[in-house]
């Protein structure tokens, strides 16, 4: 969680300003995907002006979704106590309907304990190189991924480990909270695109705005297949690591940079 915005120098982001969004984009989004961690939380927490924001959009017919990377366990409750359509855990693998406690596979898992031996297995080879990495606590709740904890570790630590999880086999991502060992090919963006064809498939997705502020958030930013995308300002940090970037950046940071763009999209309201 970030309490200033100082960017690197050298740091900039090919984004234009939120309010550069042409009013006929604005004025067509249907659904808003979004990440928890860093874009709607402030500071770890949920605000009441955030509440506040998902209540106004649901009642101008805006939908929401969560895309996180926090665990099945943990998403199975938010999916139903917020004022959101479902959310995706597990960086893409799982997705929670709301008012279903029964989570929907969108990375297909033959054999669940097989998998979770092989994830521990990944692990311990990670531990070998960098014995200080530590499992996150809400590991035990995960089904399709494995995560440790990202705090300490340098840009350069981070590569390499994303260099030794494609060695065994796995893909590496990391958000503000955490890193993730996962299956190839599982992203934010795979999951998505899934959910919407086989829940929203009357929108396009020229209406569907994706929202997010750290590297695990990089697939939503592919404008190949999400052409209005949003960083909240934190976003900043992350500048020289991501490939693909959002087409627009807030001017405020996490959560505070959510409403803002909830505000504009329900400014035709």
């Amino acid at each position: 969680m970030y309490s200033d915005l100082s960017v690197p120098a050298g740091c900039s982001l090919n984004s234009l300003p939120l309010s550069d969004m042409a009013s006929t984009s604005s004025h067509n989004i249907r659904l808003v995907a979004t990440d928890m961690d860093g874009t709607l939380t402030k500071g770890g927490k949920f605000m009441s002006k955030l509440l506040q924001a998902l209540e106004d959009l649901a009642a101008a017919d805006i939908n929401v979704l969560i895309v996180t990377g926090r665990s099945a366990g943990w998403v199975s409750g938010l999916s139903s106590l917020m004022p959101v359509v479902g959310a995706l855990a597990e960086n893409g693998g799982l997705f929670y309907r709301s008012g279903n406690d029964t989570p929907v596979a969108l990375t297909p898992i033959p054999d669940l304990a097989e998998h979770r031996q092989h994830l521990a297995t990944a692990f311990r080879q990670l531990q070998t190189k960098f014995p200080q990495i530590q499992e996150s606590t809400d590991n035990r709740f995960r089904i399709t991924d494995w995560t440790f904890d990202v705090a300490a570790l340098t840009p350069r630590e981070l590569q390499t480990l994303s260099n030794l999880c494609q060695d065994m086999g796995w893909e590496f991502t990391y958000s503000n909270v955490q890193c993730h060992i996962k299956p190839q090919g599982q992203d934010k963006a795979g999951g998505l695109l899934q959910v919407l064809r086989q829940y929203f498939p009357d929108y396009s997705l020229e209406q569907v705005v994706t929202v997010g502020d750290s590297p695990n958030d990089e697939s939503l930013f592919d404008r190949r297949y999400f052409p209005i995308s949003v960083g909240v300002a934190n976003v900043l940090h992350y500048a020289n690591q991501l490939q693909h970037q959002p087409a627009y950046v807030t001017s405020a940071a996490e959560g505070d940079g959510f409403c803002e763009l909830s505000n504009y999209l329900l400014q035709k309201f």
